[in-house]
Formats: C-alpha cells, sequence, structure tokens
C-alpha cells in the first residue's frame, strides 16, 4: 500500500495550519501517513511550531510561484495536494493555481483539494464566475482544474466557503467590515470560520473516494446584521465594533473587489447548503461559538 504524503500549500496562514490540525486530530489519519507543510521561510516562528505538533510533519521551502521547483525538491512523492491561493494583482492568483494544478499532474498526484469559493448555490457556483474579481478568479481556477484532470488519474475535491467570520476583529479593519455590512440592510449572509474549512479539507483528503468529483458548500451561519449585533451582545455582553456608514462606503470604494462583493450581496450572494454542510461536519462553529471560542473578542466573554 502507498504511504499517503499531503503537501499543505499555504501551510503556516489560518486554513493551511487547521488543516494540518484537523488532520492529526482526525482518527482515520494513518500512522505512516507524512504531512509536508509548505513554507517560504521555514526558519519563521511559524513555520517551526508546525514541527512541534507531530512527528510525522516535515517543512519544505519553496513558494507557489515555483510549482516544479516545489514538486522536485520534496524528495518523496506527493501524493495529495491542499491548495488555498492567496488574493494579489490581477492575474497572478489564477496563473499561479493553475501552473501548481498542472505541476501536480505532472508529478502523479492522486487527488487535489482546492479552496475555492460559494457563488450562490451548488448549481450556480457550476457556471456563474459572479461580478465580484476574486471570487471569479476561483471559478476560472476550478474550470482549469475540471478541464486538466479529465480522464487523468488524478482527482478533486473543490471546497466552496462563503465570507470568512474572521473579518470580524477588534481593529479598524473589522470595524470596517462591520459597517459595510450593516449597508446591506436585512439581507441574511452566510459566514463560516476560516478555521473550519480544515475540518472539511481532511476529511476529503483522507476519504479521498468519498470526496471526488465533489464540490462542497461551506457555511456555518446565516446572519443580518442586525442578528449578528443581537448575538454579539448576547454572547459578550457588549455592542458589536462598527464604525460610520460613511467609511464602509469609503472603503467599497477604496477596496473595488470588497465593494463588489457587498454589492453582490445586496442582489444575490452566496446559498450554500447549510444543512446539508453540517451534515458533513456537525462540529463546525456558528457565529456564537466563534465568538466565544475563536475571535479576536473572545476574552470579553460574560
Amino acid at each position: 500500500m502507498t504511504t499517503q504524503t499531503i503537501l499543505v500549500i499555504g501551510a503556516t496562514g489560518t486554513q493551511g495550519g487547521s488543516v494540518i490540525k484537523a488532520l492529526l486530530a482526525n482518527p482515520a489519519l494513518p500512522p505512516t501517513t507524512q504531512i509536508v507543510a509548505l513554507s517560504r521561510n521555514p526558519s519563521s516562528t511559524k513555520s517551526k511550531s508546525l514541527l512541534t505538533l507531530d512527528s510525522r510533519i516535515s517543512l519544505l521551502q519553496g513558494d507557489a510561484s515555483s510549482p516544479e521547483q516545489i514538486f522536485s525538491s520534496a524528495n518523496t512523492h506527493i501524493t495529495s495536494v491542499f491548495l488555498v491561493t492567496v488574493h494579489g494583482a490581477p492575474g497572478v492568483e489564477e496563473s499561479q493555481a493553475n501552473a501548481l494544478i498542472d505541476a501536480a499532474l505532472k508529478h502523479g498526484v492522486q487527488h487535489f483539494v482546492f479552496t475555492s469559493a460559494d457563488r450562490g448555490g451548488e448549481v450556480a457556483s457550476d457556471r456563474n464566475p459572479t461580478p465580484v474579481p476574486h471570487i471569479a478568479t476561483k471559478f476560472h481556477i476550478e474550470q482549469h482544474l475540471k478541464t486538466v484532470t479529465a480522464g487523468s488519474d488524478m482527482k478533486w475535491t473543490i471546497l466552496r466557503p462563503v465570507t470568512f467570520m474572521d473579518n470580524l476583529t477588534p481593529d479598524f479593519a473589522g470595524k470596517g467590515f462591520a459597517a459595510m455590512w450593516r449597508q446591506v440592510g436585512a439581507r441574511k449572509i452566510q459566514l463560516v470560520a476560516a478555521s473550519d474549512i480544515g475540518l472539511f479539507a481532511a476529511k476529503a483528503l483522507l476519504h479521498p473516494g468519498e470526496y471526488e468529483g465533489r464540490s462542497i458548500g461551506i457555511a456555518g451561519d446565516e446572519l443580518s446584521y442586525e442578528d449578528a449585533e443581537r448575538v454579539f451582545e448576547d454572547v459578550l455582553g457588549v455592542k458589536m465594533p462598527t464604525t460610520f456608514c460613511a467609511v464602509g462606503s469609503v472603503l467599497k470604494v477604496a477596496m473595488g473587489d470588497i465593494g463588489a462583493m457587498f454589492k453582490w450581496f445586496e442582489t444575490a450572494g452566496f446559498a450554500v447548503d447549510m444543512q446539508a454542510a453540517r451534515r458533513e461536519v456537525p462540529e463546525m462553529m456558528d457565529f456564537g461559538t466563534w465568538l466565544k471560542r475563536s475571535s479576536g473578542f473572545r476574552d470579553l466573554k460574560k
């Protein structure tokens, strides 16, 4: 039996780190499985901290912009890949992801798990890029993944999360996010804790036969701004911090991509089947649980 070696790209980030922790916590993880954590700087504190989690973790120095180097320097056969991309200059995210997919196929990877984004439910997500640039980019990456792997031995799983609860932070950026959310009005927005994506990824990586060829929407809660305010105060005993709506308006103009996303929320938005998602991962956090357990506000809890 081939030993499974899982390459986690973005291992020092929230999603990548959560994938590694979820793999280690999953009782289905075989003792022979190796986890290769890609890091641009293996000597960093974050990178070194990964090594303390388990002896099956190793660090691989590399960058998503050089996929051939990643696979050639791995010194082992990578059987599975988890990829989360980073939004950057126009075209860069897509070109890097596509090159990684191509390299994985060339080097005999058996299963490729990609974090994309929901675009209005399972059916709509398969055909709708949306007018939101960073979400549309993930649509195009999905299309490339499906096209180049058709008829090949490399199987895929696509994870489609919604807006991250983690955008709500105690600092100015978090208050700006809250102000933009308030401008959406009474419409509900679906949210997910970024760390919960790791639970889905781990299940897909450890049970490829059950997850190959599937696109899975991920959402842990669905709230209007007023709903979120109410939960925040009920859980933490203080009002949810925000700023002036005018600041939200300025931010939407200054951050065109984010502005497009909130505009999309007003007319369409995410539509994950939340019951189906929770059947996959029952322990997924709702907003209140995330506030108490993982948010930057957790020290305020009653």
